[in-house]
């Protein structure tokens, strides 16, 4: 018989660990960007709508 707890514990974990490490990825982007000192802004416009015309 299939041991649940033990298949829902692993699975428990390694969804936290997944999780944790996105965080973690997230806060030094975040950090890279707050440090940056390029003073550069960037803004994207959309060139066309969808049948092409110029908004």
């Amino acid at each position: 018989m299939a041991d649940y707890k033990k298949m829902y514990d692993s699975l428990f974990n390694d969804v936290t660990d997944a999780i944790s490490l996105l965080q973690r990825a997230q806060q030094k982007t975040e950090e890279f960007f707050i440090s940056g000192d390029d003073g550069i802004v960037l803004q994207i416009r959309k060139e066309s709508g969808p049948e092409g015309e110029k908004e």
